[in-house]
């Protein structure tokens, strides 16, 4: 009798190849349109930012920094409610109440410490917190929950951010959160001075929309990826493959780190 995996994965993976093509098969055909617009404001923006020295190895670099952020984020909520058990609520609460402030901390001591460092080391150093973020929610899904005890939230109201009733916290749960919300806000702050930098004052609005935009590639190819990889080889496995994926944007951080430099002092 075949197995679930011979009967099932192959299929997956057909879809997600031609999911994977369609994307790849859009993506110049964006850019031949741009540039087939007529809007001269638009096509002397790309001009300008394509002139630039390193244009294209900046753009790998902003694909490649949030990418193993982009692998543990987008199933995280799959992973603690039907990998691990948790309550919608108990996630809720940890990741969307308490998650979100920590997020906001994250990057504003990021900004605060932006003040003393350079944009290189920032970008080297919080990415690599954002790399071993994601470790939290490996131990998490080879520990158990439960593995580190629980303890009660209980009611607060702080006028931006408020609990009704007492809750119970899962503590492993509730650490794998705190760290990878802190260190998301502090490579996100990183990432924004970044694409800042790299805009040209001329045609900043049309610069930071087209790298942002760039910088949403990842995410797009990394959704559909990611739910039939961590089928495909567990939960376990999946976050060790994102923690490997966040390894090439910090190596090309360290690849670009003189003209990160330039960039920096140009700010200056």
């Amino acid at each position: 009798m075949p197995s679930v995996w011979t009967r099932t994965a192959p299929n997956k993976w057909l879809q997600l190849l031609f999911i994977l093509a369609q994307l790849a098969a859009a993506l110049p055909i964006g850019y031949w349109a741009a540039r087939r617009s007529g809007f001269e404001t638009l096509n002397r923006s790309l001009d300008s930012y394509f002139s630039q020295s390193g244009a294209l190895a900046f753009l790998l670099l902003i694909i490649l920094y949030k990418l193993g952020d982009a692998f543990a984020g987008v199933l995280t909520t799959p992973f603690l409610i039907k990998g691990m058990g948790f309550s919608q609520a108990e996630v809720g609460i940890a990741n969307k109440i308490i998650g979100i402030w920590l997020t906001i901390f994250g990057a504003l001591a990021a900004v605060a410490l932006m003040l003393r460092i350079s944009l290189y080391r920032a970008l080297l150093v919080f990415g690599g917190l954002q790399l071993v973020s994601n470790f939290g929610f490996y131990v998490l899904a080879v520990s158990g929950k439960g593995a580190w005890g629980s303890f009660t939230l209980p009611p607060f109201d702080l006028g931006f951010v408020a609990l009704d009733q007492a809750s119970q916290i899962d503590v492993m749960l509730m650490s794998a959160i705190a760290f990878e919300n802190i260190a998301g806000g502090m490579g996100t702050a990183a990432f924004v001075a970044l694409l800042m930098s790299l805009c040209n004052r001329q045609f900043t609005a049309t610069h930071y929309a087209m790298l942002s935009a760039f910088a949403a590639v990842g995410r797009i190819y990394v959704s559909p990826l990611s739910g039939v990889l961590s089928e495909s080889i567990g939960w376990p496995a999946f976050f060790m493959f994102s923690v490997s994926m966040a390894v090439p944007g910090l190596i090309a951080v360290w690849w670009l780190r003189a003209a990160i430099g330039r960039l920096n002092s140009a700010a200056l």
